[in-house]
């Protein structure tokens, strides 16, 4: 226990919009099944990500990729959807293809090795925050990473194993908000701003799995990145029609830190009934308090609490060559309420919960073809700037995404 606690409260510095943890559900096998991937086999897309370990149990050498061929995001502030509208505006507003894993493994002798691309963390935003005669507050942002990881995994035992997976990450953050306000016919208020972060590390994953007469144990550790590089702008200006007035910011080459959060998964999987599968994982990730940019009152401020998330997922063959998977998850929010008292941007509480579901084709006991999906919802709090003042506003977000996958045993 004092090593998990030493290990959840050290770590490098960082920040991004993304306000959860567990947005995107990675895999072929463990994306039916809400994720709950650390003590599964046999899903080589993810495999690197949520357990390293398990792909030394995989049969052969394998290639599965999973890609989300649609995801609609219904995202609202200053409101709240209302639930039972939502499944009618699938079709309606934004909407993208997003790559989501891939993966491979080959064996020399008693070791795996593999190479896993994951995008686990992605969201965007366009649209106004408030619109009235004498207001007008858009909000625009994106937040994505790309993680490219090599892993090497090695059987302990017939029924052990360990693994590693370094990935390479980058991630990109830009947000911009225009604040326009107009008190009067001959007086004008305008406020413009924009931050930009790009930023590199290592991040290790280390894995451990154990099948026992009581089912499958899987533990994963996702330790502290290692910083490579980081850039991050800033840029603000203030305008004022009566009397006239003018102030700009423009800073470049500015200091960010790294931070991608400890996680610390623990799994388990058991077959009941013959054939029903069962899958389980909790997933605690680390909490830390940071600003996000080295210049005073500006960016955001940072305040992550310790949070944890659950996941459970069932599969069930129901002939030879199909199979149907689904799972239930919680997206929890790190963030606590945001502070108005602050007058400053802060990380949006967004608690959210997501159910998947996906089928498997199975030809010739050597290729998988998959089609399903998930879907997250939840309602919260953000701070933004609003009318010139940072007000509490609520934000409520619904996310579809529609998942293709193959997997190839050879």
């Amino acid at each position: 226990m004092v090593l998990i606690k030493f290990l959840l409260l050290c770590s490098s510095v960082g920040f991004s919009q993304i306000a959860n943890y567990n947005s995107i559900i990675l895999g072929d096998r463990a994306a039916g099944m809400g994720g709950a991937g650390t003590a599964l086999v046999e899903d080589t897309s993810s495999s690197a990500f949520y357990n390293p370990a398990t792909l030394a149990q995989s049969p052969g050498s394998a290639f599965s990729a999973a890609v989300g061929i649609y995801k609609k995001y219904d995202t609202q502030y200053g409101g709240e959807s209302d639930y039972t509208k939502t499944p009618l505006k699938v079709s309606t507003g934004f909407f993208r293809s997003l790559p989501a894993s891939t993966g491979n493994l080959i064996r020399k002798d008693d070791l795996t090795f593999g190479l896993s691309i994951v995008v686990p963390e992605y969201e965007t935003f366009k649209g106004d925050l408030n619109s009235t005669d004498t207001n007008t507050t858009t909000l625009a942002f994106t937040d994505e990473s790309l993680w490219v990881g090599a892993v090497v995994a090695k059987n302990i035992s017939r029924t052990q194993s360990w693994g590693l997976t370094l990935y390479y990450t980058a991630r990109n953050f830009i947000r911009s908000v225009q604040d326009r306000t107009y008190p009067n016919a001959t007086e004008a208020i305008l406020f413009n701003s924009e931050e930009t972060l790009v930023e590199n590390a290592i991040v290790p994953v280390l894995g451990y799995f154990e099948q026992t007469g009581l089912g499958n144990f899987g533990v994963s550790l996702r330790i502290r990145s290692i910083p490579i590089s980081s850039e991050a702008t800033y840029f603000e200006s203030l305008t004022q029609t009566n009397p006239y007035s003018n102030t700009e910011i423009n800073e470049n080459d500015l200091e960010s830190s790294i931070f991608i959060p400890t996680k610390l998964s623990l799994g388990y999987s058991r077959v009941f009934f013959t054939d029903l599968l069962l899958s389980t994982n909790v997933d605690v990730y680390e909490g830390f308090k940071h600003e996000s940019l080295n210049l005073s009152g500006k960016g955001s401020a940072i305040t992550r609490e310790v949070v944890g998330n659950i996941s459970i997922g069932i599969e069930k063959p129901i002939v030879d060559w199909f199979k149907v998977r689904a799972g239930l998850f919680t997206n929890f929010s790190p963030y606590p309420d945001p502070d108005p008292n602050l007058q400053q941007f802060q990380g949006e509480r967004l608690d959210q919960l997501g159910f998947s579901a996906n089928a498997v084709f199975i030809a010739d006991n050597k290729i998988g073809y998959t089609f399903g999906g998930y879907y997250i919802g939840g309602r919260g709090k953000a701070i933004e700037r609003v009318n010139q003042n940072f007000s509490v506003i609520t934000k409520s977000q619904h996310v579809f995404t529609m998942l293709a996958g193959t997997q190839f045993y050879f």
